[in-house]
């Protein structure tokens, strides 16, 4: 995905990829960055400590995942301390693609000693400040900026074949340049998800939402 959006012009960060079976002196030099499994969901096996900032604190938490979660590749991704947006789209190109408005993460509440990233304790433990701190809002990006992400979300939709619905994150750099983070091709149905709130921004109701998507799978599968 990284490759193919970084050949249409799309802004990546850098990321390094290690095999479960690599040497801890593998690891690249760029910090702060982000650890992470190559493959997982809902933010498992990034945690608050998953920001590293030195050589040191990566091969600790290298160490704890293959410890927590034994056998998995890891990403190693440059972490990039700006805002955090998502663009979220339902449809299929055949048939029409509708952008959502803009979402962005509010870390603002957050408190200073924890990175501002939406980890495993955001979404599954209650009493963490990630849980109750962070806050979804419209994105205040100019008109210009957003059509740019929704032009890129729409070519890797197409592109890369997905079908029905999706969202794609994307973080800013240190210089101010938004880079694409990830394309989720089956983000979370639930009514207080990134994608049922960027559909509450267009005034779209969550039951509403949920039938555009199967009445897009439903078109796809006709046709």
């Amino acid at each position: 995905m990284r490759l193919v959006a970084r050949a249409h012009g799309v802004a990546v960060p850098r990321e390094h990829f290690l095999s479960a079976d690599a040497s801890p002196d593998e690891l690249p030099d760029f910090f702060p960055a982000l650890l992470k499994p190559n493959q997982a969901d809902g933010s498992v096996g990034i945690t608050q400590d998953a920001v590293v900032r030195s050589r040191d604190e990566a091969r600790r938490y290298l160490r704890w995942l293959r410890e927590t979660l034994p056998g998995r590749d890891v990403l190693v991704q440059e972490y990039l301390p700006g805002p955090e947006y998502g663009i979220g789209l339902v449809g299929n190109p055949a048939h029409g693609l509708l952008a959502l408005p803009a979402l962005e993460v509010d870390f603002s509440r957050l408190p200073e000693r924890l990175a501002p990233i939406l980890s495993f304790e955001s979404k599954a433990i209650p009493d963490s400040p990630y849980w109750t701190e962070i806050r979804f809002a419209r994105a205040a990006l100019a008109p210009d900026v957003e059509a740019r992400l929704v032009d890129w979300s729409e070519w890797l939709f197409r592109r890369l074949g997905l079908r029905d619905y999706a969202r794609f994150d994307f973080r800013t750099s240190a210089g101010g340049e938004i880079a694409l983070l990830e394309v989720n091709p089956n983000p979370a149905w639930a009514n207080d998800g990134k994608l049922a709130f960027m559909a509450g921004f267009a005034g779209i109701a969550y039951r509403d939402l949920l039938r555009a998507i199967l009445d897009a799978a439903l078109a796809r599968v006709g046709a």
